[in-house]
């Protein structure tokens, strides 16, 4: 590969700035309107209520991200390098992904079905069939998402996130008022938000990307290599809570960085790399500061005094959001460069 002159310097650097944009302020909408829901089952479930639901969203995510076994970041690097395979990236991912949430949903909630004890107190059938309706979805958005990463279509990854995140406590408002909000309802209405941004990923990604190709068992054996490399040791907490919403900015720096980084040599990738980090930490390192004197006194009275606990877990994990910037950008670099195993060694020791 020869160096990139000037230009495709300068179109490579526009191209990411642009992108972490998008992402960023789509985030910051799209986390405002799960916000303004989460704040609305906050205030009609209670904290039990809450907790029920945030155990049916936080065991979902957590289940496809270890059922897709890595594959859906093996599209986002694929589909980066090679574009001419990408209709059948997208049929494979469509595919895997919908077995592997199948499988997924199968494994967890036919053990908590036989096994009531492992289940959190408000969890029953109902619930345990929207658990699984939300397994299925949340790997068919993700799969959606990387697929649309990886192809560089930030716009279209902004506006499905943005647009379905504030669907979501618009429904949450219309059930509350018509039939009374329960916690099944609640935790359907999360499943659903999922559904219909996968549905709206895969049907951009196909209309702006040739259509879905032929599914390739050579492809697929090929992802899940790659993939299993990075899953086998980066198994990620899903956390849920407000420390998150200060790693909007790196996240959307490094999320961006990936797909440019893999079409890029060494030599550009590292200085991509380098710029992206030092943007993220001072972001980060303001907005750390920030939050420390403006969120504690907030909470209880957006959440309620029954949520005073969560200021000093909140505060205690502020310090550890710069070493998490580095993680996330630093990941994803390695990522980029064809070694998913060691951009897992970091989260694995986290």
């Amino acid at each position: 590969m020869s160096d990139p002159g000037p230009q495709e310097i300068a179109a490579e650097r526009g191209a990411s700035d642009r992108g972490s944009a998008l992402l960023f302020w789509a985030q910051i909408v799209g986390n405002a309107g799960l916000f303004v829901g989460l704040l609305l089952v906050t205030r009609a479930l209670g904290p039990s209520g809450r907790g029920t639901v945030a155990f049916i969203t936080v065991t979902a995510l957590v289940t496809a991200w270890i059922a897709r076994l890595g594959v859906t970041e093996a599209t986002v690097v694929f589909a980066a390098q090679r574009p001419e395979a990408r209709p059948v990236l997208l049929s494979n991912s469509l595919a895997f992904s919908t077995a592997a949430g199948l499988a997924g949903a199968a494994v967890v909630c036919g053990t908590l079905w036989w096994a009531p004890a492992l289940r959190p107190a408000g969890v029953e059938t109902a619930e345990l069939a929207i658990l699984a309706i939300s397994i299925i979805a949340a790997c068919l958005a993700d799969a959606g998402y990387r697929f649309l990463l990886g192809c560089s279509r930030f716009r279209a990854h902004a506006l499905v996130t943005a647009v379905t995140s504030w669907i979501y406590p618009v429904l949450v408002v219309i059930l509350w008022a018509v039939l009374g909000l329960t916690v099944a309802l609640a935790a359907l209405v999360w499943a659903s938000t999922q559904g219909l941004r996968a549905l709206l990923l895969f049907s951009l990604a196909a209309r702006r990307e040739g259509g879905f190709g032929r599914p390739s068992r050579r492809v697929l054996r090929e992802s899940i290599s790659f993939g299993v490399r990075e899953a086998a040791l980066g198994f990620y907490v899903v956390a849920v809570n407000l420390s998150e919403m200060l790693l909007y900015f790196p996240g959307a720096v490094s999320t961006a960085l990936l797909p440019l980084a893999a079409r890029s040599d060494a030599g550009s990738r590292l200085g991509q790399t380098l710029r992206a980090f030092r943007s993220a930490s001072v972001v980060t390192l303001a907005s750390l500061l920030a939050s420390a004197v403006l969120v504690p006194p907030l909470i209880p009275v957006v959440f309620g005094g029954a949520f005073d606990a969560s200021i000093t877990p909140f505060l205690l994990m502020l310090p550890g959001l710069i070493g998490f910037t580095a993680m996330i950008v630093f990941s994803n670099a390695l990522v980029a460069s064809s070694l998913p195993s060691l951009s897992s060694v970091a989260p694995t020791i986290c």
